[in-house]
Formats: structure tokens, sequence, C-alpha cells
């Protein structure tokens, strides 16, 4: 029996996307949880300040994965002009990669910790495997058999409302943000650079 090529799909607003949400998908990958990781980037519809249009944070995550095969972004989510909930979007992805694929849904502990409030949260839980992300610092978090628990120090990534407001004082956020995002953002006047 062929084995399955393991995906991870890792969603978010990536607003914008950072150092570590790249640093983090290559461990995944390095230590061999993950074949592949595909961002997948929240559409235009998701209510949340100061979010920038969709296009501009799919474009920021091409960017950043163009030099990685094993790196993708899927804009199953942006696309869309209705709202979608997580159960929309697993959906999706579920129905156009699981045929050939071994499906992981990756989120952070904090948002794994949300999860009782979302909609269909007993059905999201019991469908799909995840691979949670641990901040080293973090409480202890629920124990679930189709849950991957990863440790990481990276986990602790500055948030990015504090990249935004530093990108608006002008201050240096190299340690944050490659050059080219960082590049891309000026050339766009993003978050009133």
């Amino acid at each position: 029996m062929i084995q399955k090529e393991k995906i991870g799909f890792f969603g978010g607003c990536f607003n914008p996307p950072t150092n570590v949400h790249i640093q983090l998908a290559n461990n995944l990958i390095s230590n061999k949880t993950l074949d592949r990781v595909i961002f997948v980037p929240v559409g235009d519809y998701y209510e949340k300040k100061n979010l920038v249009p969709a296009i501009h944070r799919y474009n920021m995550l091409q960017i950043l994965c163009k030099n990685n095969n094993r790196l993708e972004v899927e804009d199953i989510a942006c696309i869309h002009k209705d709202k979608l909930y997580a159960t929309d979007t697993f959906r999706l992805i579920w129905d156009k990669y699981n045929k050939n694929s071994d499906i992981y849904l990756i989120m952070g502990s904090d948002n794994f910790q949300k999860m009782p409030t979302w909609k269909k949260y007993k059905e999201i839980i019991n469908s799909y495997k995840f691979i949670v992300i641990e901040r080293l610092d973090h409480e202890e978090i629920t124990r679930l058999d189709n849950v991957i628990y990863v440790k990481s120090s990276q986990a602790k990534d500055t948030s990015s409302t504090y990249i935004r407001n530093k990108l608006q004082s002008g201050e240096d956020v190299s340690n944050f943000l490659s050059i080219d995002i960082i590049n891309y953002i000026k050339e766009n006047g993003l978050y009133g650079v």
C-alpha cells in the first residue's frame, strides 16, 4: 500500500506573515511530522481590525514560500466573498485534498483552546486530525488521540499587532519579517507605512 503524503494546512490571518510562521512550518517538515505545509489565509469576510485585503496577505505568503517546494499557499478561503466558518474552510480543504493526502490542520494552542466556541465544534474535533503548536510557557491543554502536540519556543511569537505598530512607527522589524515582506509592505503602502 502506498503511503499518503502528509500535508498540514496552516490557517490564519497572516497579517502580516512572520518569520516564525515559516520557521514553524519548516520545523514540522524537517522533523518529518509533515511532508508539506500549505498556508491558508482567511478571506476578506473575516472581521478583524486592521486586516489588509486578502490578496496582499496571499501575495506575502507566496513571497515567503517561493524558494521552498514543500511550502505552498492555498487561496481556498481568500476567494470567497461570503463568510466562511472554520468548519466550511476545513470541508473545502478536505474535499480538495483528502483523496491523495493525509490531512492535518495546524493551529496554535491558543486557538485550539478556543475551539469549543466555534460553530460545529464537535463535528470538527471528531472529523479531522490536528497539529497543535504549544508554547513552552503555555498551560497544559486537553489531550486528544487525533492531535499531535508539538512544543515550540518559537510559538511565543510576537503578535502581529506588535509588529504592525512597529511598522507604523517606522521602527526596524527585520527580526520579525523577511526583507522581501518589508519591501512588499512599503511598495503597497500597507499598515500605514
